[in-house]
């Protein structure tokens, strides 16, 4: 398990955490710093190299994203150690339930331990958390409008994702890209991809992508095409992570998710 520290300008500082399985299927995460508030908590595996990190800033305060394995994965360690946390409610809730994760999650990042501990709560300010539905229902993103910076979670990933949990919501996803872009972000920092410099026109081109396949997909559902098919017609089969994760996190999830929403399609056949 590694964690290398990396300095993105004064102030802040990245956190990129990765072990080997998840390097051999192209997959780490990064937690950030600002001002000594750590973004995320990253993943169960890499607890001991976090509560590192943890010992020697001993941040003010934790601010959790949402309730996914590789950003609230050491909630609980953080709690037991006194760090002050702030998480939406929802959050806090599943974290607190522990819901079961398929083998491979478990196999990258691990299972979260339980949320027993009772927290300090933590006030961030002046960070702002901004709700951003669409990958979960948790999501927040945090705005530091003095830098116009975002440490965006989950929001980003890169512009022309053709993966997701079925569960996600793709036109709530829209609308949370429409409130960030709209803020003219000069830096995004992204969990998995990274510092993204052009930020407001990333999140533009990311916007204006997924309006257009959705409206693919939606078109191609009304015509009586499965999810399977329009994942052919539009991607040209299935991803390398579709088919690790057994199609939870996939290209035909996505398309089923979309196909939902729009309530069009038949299913699959």
């Amino acid at each position: 398990m590694s964690l290398a520290r990396t300095t993105v300008e004064p102030g802040v500082v990245r956190l990129r955490m990765s072990g080997w399985r998840g390097r051999a299927v192209g997959y780490d995460v990064s937690a950030y710093l600002l001002d000594g508030v750590l973004v995320d908590s990253g993943f169960p595996h890499a607890r001991r190299e976090l509560m590192r990190v943890v010992d020697d800033v001993r941040p003010r305060g934790a601010i959790i994203t949402h309730w996914h394995e590789d950003h609230a994965g050491n909630v609980e360690a953080l709690a037991e150690a006194g760090v002050p946390l702030w998480m939406d409610a929802e959050c806090e809730r599943t974290l607190r339930d522990r819901p079961a994760i398929r083998a491979y999650r478990r196999m990258v990042w691990g299972r979260p331990p339980r949320l027993v501990s009772e927290p300090t709560r933590f006030d961030p300010a002046p960070l702002e958390l901004i709700a951003t539905p669409g990958h979960t229902a948790d999501h927040r993103v945090v705005w530091d409008a003095s830098r116009r910076m975002v440490v965006s979670s989950d929001l980003f990933l890169g512009v022309k994702v053709r993966v997701a949990h079925e569960h996600e919501s793709p036109r709530a996803l829209v609308e949370s890209l429409r409130t960030i872009a709209a803020l003219e972000p000069r830096v995004l920092l992204d969990a998995h991809r990274g510092v993204v410099t052009d930020a407001a026109a990333q999140l533009r081109a990311k916007l204006a992508w997924t309006e257009e396949t959705i409206g693919e997909i939606e078109a191609l559902g009304a015509r009586g095409l499965d999810a399977r098919a329009i994942v052919r017609r539009l991607f040209g089969g299935e991803s390398l992570a579709g088919r690790l994760s057994g199609g939870e996190y996939s290209r035909t999830a996505f398309v089923r998710a979309v196909l939902r929403e729009a309530g069009v399609g038949g299913g699959d056949r």
